[in-house]
């Protein structure tokens, strides 16, 4: 019975020690059994390594096992604890499910024990507390000697509470993997396996309690053991004075094992040493060996010469990062002649890191393994059952149902989901009733018959859920009911085919390590099952719990992926990978944030909580503070593995932009190597550069994108190579279409276009503006008719539709009873309101406001919306002269919401108000380039309906006029009749008026000062203010003829074929900002031939200027016109 360690740094030559020693004992004692115990991810590598040391191949009395292994094989064979063992995932389950029973009696857990990865700190506590020998005796005696009132009381208080209820819920079914070591402890004595057997240990750096107490075991009955330790030979092994240090958790290892071996009265052999300077893996390496002997040791020596096998390198961000490791992986393939599996990248955060690599590899045709546990929550299976429960306990909100069809499982075409889709949003179809009953209302895409196929899709998606439904919705349901349930509908659907014929697709596509986790994915779904079934099947439950129990097994199951190859680059992190004969290695990520990163994350029991367990000579595992200077151990592994190049990368910028700095790791090679440089990648020429194929046809492309910078000769040389070799010409030409791209103007035929088009007398202003806008959006909107699909919801265009029609209903109740606004008593005015906007609601037929409390709610704020506008526009009225001719009067395509008419001897003033529930305020700018038609139409169309009504008279055009709906919030103030103005302030009408005398003073009686009702103010001696949206008669005449014939001439280039996509710009404004079609439309100012129409901006004297100019061209053009004519008709 001895131990006997075996020391050294770094390279040393310890493992292969190890190896060689046990492969010749082994050779020369064929009858006796020799373990090798190594952490759980290194065993496989380990069975090769000593398959290839043995002379012929084969390790028949070698057994290569961690902890874990070792457990199961000495149960088998002394039949000992026939219990489950209860894996990450059932520890999970079982705590959810104790936190929810036992919440209430929690104090500072309480409320929090559901929060994503709460559980998962719960559990690590209690492993820890497992592993480290914490029973709830002694918990219960540290207790006592700490301050009954204390958070760290209370906090242990809570992690006991449920600590004791899972050991409860356990009892004689369950053994958690921790425990295992502890019951091997016990049965180590019966083992004939165990019994005279040599034991080597390697690849631990340290040992838990539960562990030391099993290896004592092992010395009472084991020949011998032989433990491989990582130190320096400038360190004392067997003195351990604090955790921070380099070799601290070596030297922490040997005392405790010197003190069991001591103990058990078990001999300690000399250990084998290898010292030896420099290290072997380095003997033809000087840099690499300072390295490994000088790293984290602060002895204060610098490498004098220059540095050329260790490089450190500054790169953009994660993702350039990972091009710059590609790169550099394919040019030492290719020029040095290495293989893939002789390289290694290791990343500082695997979380940042494992995507970019994965994807900068594959573009450089690098095969790689990914040595990490990946999570299965994004795995589309497990989405697709997620989705299925998220939709029943939903209740098959539109979201939730759309979910689970889009999923990629269930047995609807794409076609159809889009179908199903389209209707549910534009009825509001959501909850399981309106699934259940058949759908009969139309929609502007669902006529009969389509209604019909719907229903038919409708019925299948219901028949195929409802089992599913019927046991989800039961009131009382345990967790078995629902777990069977759901596996029927699995099964029921075909899933494991879908998922076979998946992975068999990636398999055909190259994509291993995809088609590895689609062949395991659908059995550790249903393992999951298993173990619910098992661990929870009687308890009752609902489904919200149910739920959150299935989110938490999912998010402990990992899918862990086998080498598919040989010759692979392996990337991993600094902790868990496991990497052995290399020549090169990468290391990514030495930025401050992920060096030390989360290594100083505390859990549940803080740094300080630890402390307190230290002096009552309790041991934890290490805290945070410790975590750091182990990380620094891992490193000092991880740096010294290749034996010849090591590369040192970090990133300016994380991936979300903000900027990062070197980590203490950089700093601390740059002080060790004085004269090793640093290289920014950002500066790599392109003759530099490492170009695959595809790499160089995106360097074409981006040079191509870039040419009015200018390009460079290695571009050229670049552009020219694959013009010559010419495999990839129809890459090159498609790169050169489109980086010459010109946008040319398209017409359509005049003929096609009065096809299209409706009749010119029917074109409404909003066409004609949006034609001013962009021609090509006018063609899209009224010649292919697109659209935006249907919604089931109440928009501001509903409000305002609503809100029209409520006023125009409420004005012609007013004419029926023969009733001036005015004189309308105020109760009856409001009975009448109400009376409109219901009438409004019914007729709109927009069933969504009583489809539920909030939308109700919709009708109260637009009655009080009604009655604040009629009362203002009442004050209006009673102000002035004018009074409403006419509501919501038809012209061509159009509607005038009010036309207002005066009159004062043989002169009728007439001026136009259209109800505007957006914050539009006129713009005579706009009006001259066509993109603000309305009121100049509207006004012109007015003066000919009074025109005809009127004959004998003189019609004149007095102004137009925005009314704003709206129930604005103003100050307080002291009196009703302040607020009342402060109000009518706020609901001036906005718009442009005809500054003759007679047609201010019938627009507001005595005005003086500034107008609260309409755009013009009076100076004190009469005159107008120079704020007032006022013209002189001929200007506003003026602007009335330009609206006429901008109306036609915009017709005329609308009816003659222009489609040209041409919106335009205008100060901040382009007719790109709020149209339905830019995601479509192709229009990108970069692209050579689209550019915005760049339109001026005027003051109204100088707009009006520029109409008065345009009316005579075009009166000249007329008149030249009508001159050729004449004389044609001469001759």
């Amino acid at each position: 019975m001895s131990l006997q360690f075996i020391m050294g740094n770094s390279g040393s030559g310890k493992s292969h020690y190890l190896y060689e020693t046990v492969v010749q004992e082994a050779a020369k004692n064929p009858n006796k059994n020799y373990l090798v115990i190594v952490p759980e991810q290194f065993t496989m590598q380990t069975q090769k390594d000593l398959c290839l040391a043995h002379p012929r191949g084969g390790i028949m009395n070698i057994d290569v096992l961690s902890f874990g292994r070792l457990a199961h094989r000495i149960f088998e064979e002394v039949g000992q604890d026939a219990r489950t063992v209860l894996d990450d995932e059932g520890k999970s389950l079982i705590l959810r499910k104790i936190a929810g029973a036992c919440e209430k009696d929690l104090k500072v857990f309480r409320g929090n024990l559901k929060k994503q990865g709460y559980i998962s700190e719960v559990k690590s506590v209690i492993s820890e507390f497992t592993q480290y020998g914490v029973d709830f005796d002694l918990l219960d005696d540290f207790m006592e000697e700490i301050p009954f009132e204390s958070y760290l009381y209370y906090k242990l208080d809570d992690i006991r509470t449920i600590y004791q209820s899972f050991e409860e819920y356990l009892s004689e079914k369950y053994i958690t993997k921790e425990e295992m070591l502890d019951v091997l402890s016990d049965v180590v004595p019966h083992s004939d396996i165990l019994k005279g057997s040599v034991v080597a240990m390697d690849g631990f750096t340290g040992f838990t309690p539960v562990q030391n107490r099993l290896i004592g075991e092992l010395f009472s009955v084991c020949e011998k053991v032989m433990i491989t330790v990582e130190m320096d030979g400038r360190e004392d092994p067997y003195v351990y004075r604090d955790p921070y240090q380099l070799f601290a958790i070596g030297k922490q290892m040997v005392t405790s094992l010197v003190k069991i071996a001591k103990e058990k009265k078990t001999e300690i052999d000399d250990a084998v040493c290898f010292y030896e300077r420099p290290v072997y893996r380095f003997r033809n390496n000087p840099e690499m060996a300072f390295l490994e002997s000088e790293i984290f040791r602060y002895s204060g020596a610098k490498y004098k010469q220059d540095c050329e096998f260790i490089s450190m390198h500054e790169v953009r961000s994660p993702g350039k990062e990972a091009e710059y490791v590609a790169a550099n992986i394919r040019r030492l393939v290719r020029t040095k002649g290495y293989r893939y599996r002789e390289i290694a990248v290791i990343a500082a955060d695997m979380n940042v890191y494992a995507d970019v690599l994965e994807k900068a590899c594959a573009s450089f045709d690098i095969p790689v393994f990914m040595d990490h546990k990946k999570s299965i929550l994004l795995n589309s299976f497990v989405e697709y059952v997620r989705s299925l429960l998220g939709m029943i306990q939903e209740n098959f909100t539109y979201e939730s149902v759309f979910r689970y069809l889009r999923s990629g499982y269930s047995e609807f075409t794409e076609d159809e989901i889009d179908r199903m889709e389209n209707y549910c949003l534009a009825l509001g179809i959501k909850g399981y009733k309106k699934w259940q009953q058949a759908w009969a209302r139309k929609s502007r895409e669902a006529d009969e018959p389509e209604l019909e196929k719907l229903n038919h899709l409708r019925v299948k998606f219901v028949e195929k859920i409802d089992p599913l439904v019927f046991v989800a919705r039961q009131r009382k349901k345990t967790v078995f009911d629902i777990t069977l349930a759901v596996y029927e509908f699995i099964v029921g659907e075909q899933i494991q085919e879908k998922l076979e014929r998946q992975q068999q697709y990636f398999a055909e596509q190259g994509e291993l390590a995809l088609a590895k986790e689609y062949e395991q994915i659908y059995r550790i779904v249903l393992e999951l099952f298993d173990k619910f079934a098992e661990l929870l099947g009687e308890e009752p439950i609902s489904l919200k719990e149910y739920c959150e129990l299935l989110d938490a097994g999912f998010e402990e199951a990992k899918v862990g992926v086998i080498p598919p190859g040989i010759d692979q680059v392996v990337i991993g992190d600094v902790e868990r990978t496991r990497i052995k004969n290399i020549r090169a290695l990468f290391f990514v990520g030495a930025n401050d944030v992920l060096l030390p990163g989360n290594a100083g994350a505390g859990g549940l029991l803080s740094e300080k909580d630890r402390e307190e367990f230290r002096k009552k000579q309790i041991a934890l595992s290490p805290g945070p503070k410790e975590k750091l200077y182990i990380q620094k151990f891992y490193l000092y592994m991880s740096l010294t593995k290749p034996t010849e190049f090591l590369s040192l990368s970090w990133s300016k910028v994380s991936g979300d932009g903000k900027m990062m700095r070197p980590s203490y790791l950089i700093q601390e090679v740059r002080r060790l190597f004085p004269k090793l440089a640093v290289k920014d990648e950002e500066n790599t020429a392109l003759r530099e550069c490492e170009i695959t194929r595809k790499g160089g046809i995106k360097k074409v492309a981006e040079g191509i994108c870039c040419r009015r910078l200018g390009v460079d000769d290695p571009w050229k040389e670049l552009y020219t190579w694959f013009i010559k070799d010419g495999k990839n010409e129809k890459e090159i030409s498609g790169i050169l279409d489109a980086g010459f791209l010109r946008r040319t103007d398209t017409r359509l035929a005049s003929e096609m276009a009065e096809k299209l088009y409706t009749s010119r007398n029917r074109v409404s202003v909003t066409r004609l503006e949006k034609f001013a806008s962009c021609a090509y959006a006018h063609f899209l909107s009224y010649g292919l008719r697109l659209s935006d699909r249907e919604e089931y919801g109440f928009e501001a265009l509903d409000l305002g539709n609503i809100a029209h029609k409520s006023l125009e209903v409420f004005s012609k109740k007013a004419d029926a009873q023969k009733l001036r606004w005015e004189e309308i008593p105020e109760s009856l005015r409001d009975e009448m309101i109400d009376a409109s906007v219901e009438e409004s609601i019914i007729d709109y037929g927009n069933t969504v406001l009583f489809s539920s409390a909030r939308n109700e709610y919709m009708i109260t704020r637009i009655k009080r919306l009604i009655r604040t506008s009629v009362w203002a526009l009442t004050k209006q009225i009673e102000k002035g002269d004018f009074v409403p001719s006419g509501y919501e009067m038809q012209f061509g395509s159009g509607k005038i919401d009010r036309i207002d008419i005066c009159f004062d001897g043989d002169h009728v003033y007439v001026k136009v108000t259209d109800y505007k529930t957006g914050m539009k305020r006129f713009d005579i700018t706009s009006l001259y380039h066509g993109l603000q038609m309305q009121l100049p139409v509207y006004l012109n169309a007015a003066l000919e309906v009074e025109k005809r009504k009127y004959p004998d008279k003189t019609i004149v055009p007095a102004g137009i006029f925005y009314y704003r709906i709206q129930d604005p919030i103003v100050s307080e103030e002291e009196t009703e009749e302040a607020v009342e103005k402060s109000i009518l302030k706020e609901l001036k009408q906005d718009g442009l008026i005809n500054g003759e005398d007679a047609v201010l003073a019938h627009l507001e009686r005595d005005l003086s000062g500034n107008s609260i009702l309409f755009p013009i103010g009076r100076n004190k001696n009469g005159s107008l203010s120079k704020n007032s949206r006022a013209l002189s008669e001929d200007m506003f005449q003026t602007v009335l003829s330009f609206a006429k014939q901008k109306e036609e001439s915009v017709k005329e280039r609308m009816y003659a074929g222009e489609v040209s996509v041409s919106p335009y710009e205008m100060g901040d404004a382009t007719g790109c900002d709020y149209c339905p079609y830019k995601d479509i439309c192709g229009f990108d100012p970069r692209l050579e031939g689209c550019s915005y129409r760049r339109l001026k901006q005027y003051s109204s004297e100088e707009a009006v200027k520029k109409m008065k100019e345009t009316l005579t061209e075009n009166e000249e053009k007329d008149q030249d016109v009508y001159q050729r004519e004449e004389k044609g008709g001469e001759q």
